[in-house]
């Protein structure tokens, strides 16, 4: 049995106080790329979790905490992709409501 390693704190500050703006800016491609990889992320899991389903309901040996586990995975990264719609779909609405 293998112990629990602990969580180890750092105190390095997340952004170095000499980034310019320059290295901290992110374009639209690496935005486009990162929602793609979100999509493809929770295309994988769903995937993953109804072929666990189907395979525990044929019979197959799956254990059904990993089944559980599998969909509460899925679950999660469904509402994660909702709430980022969601977020996106505020964020157009409002800059349409913007008067120039």
């Amino acid at each position: 049995m293998t112990a629990i390693t602990p969580i180890a704190w750092t105190s390095e500050p997340a952004l170095a106080p000499s980034a310019t703006p320059e290295q901290t800016s992110v374009s639209s491609t690496d935005f486009g790329a990162l929602l793609k990889s979100g999509v493809a992320t929770l295309s994988d899991q769903t995937d993953q979790a109804s072929k666990l389903l189907s395979a525990y309901a044929v019979g197959e040996p799956i254990s059904p905490h990993e089944l559980v586990m599998a969909m509460e995975q899925a679950k999660m990264s469904m509402q994660l992709a909702v709430e980022v719609r969601n977020r996106l779909v505020d964020a157009y609405q409002e800059l349409t409501r913007l008067q120039i």
